[in-house]
């Protein structure tokens, strides 16, 4: 009896733990395809260790209200450049090099609307780390 209360626990804790630091996200747009499709439901570890390349999530820098409309919705795009870094030339009117605290994301589909849009994202914006991909749109 016991037993079972304490592991119970356990895994009510564990739980708790993981929802701290694990999101699951639906991608919506398709801004990341070919790597990820509207559908696709992704694993995300919430991390400020952010390295060039990661596909991360980030709060949209046009704030929780576009089209006159409440939403709630994670952007997923890669992590281009870090402070310090030379902005990619598709990002050359946000200044030459990626200023501290800030970041470049950009979608792989090459109409994606990010930082080639938006400039440098501050990189407190940044929630998490796609870890994979648990469910397939396809």
């Amino acid at each position: 009896m016991v037993g079972g209360i304490l592991a119970m626990l356990a895994a009510i804790g564990g739980l708790a733990l993981a929802r701290r630091r694990l999101l699951l996200i639906d991608v919506v747009g398709d801004s990341m395809s070919p790597a990820f499709n509207p559908g696709d439901r992704l694993l995300v570890r919430r991390t400020r260790r952010l390295r060039r390349g990661d596909v991360v999530i980030a709060h949209h820098p046009d704030g929780d209200r576009r089209h006159g409309a409440y939403v709630t919705t994670w952007l997923v795009k890669r992590l281009a450049a870090l402070p310090g870094d030379p902005a990619p030339e598709s990002v050359a009117h946000a200044g030459r090099t990626v200023p501290p605290g800030m970041g470049v994301l950009l979608g792989d589909h090459p109409e994606s609307i990010d930082s080639r849009v938006w400039g440098f994202i501050p990189l407190t914006d940044v929630a998490g780390v796609v870890m994979g991909r648990l469910r397939s749109a396809g």
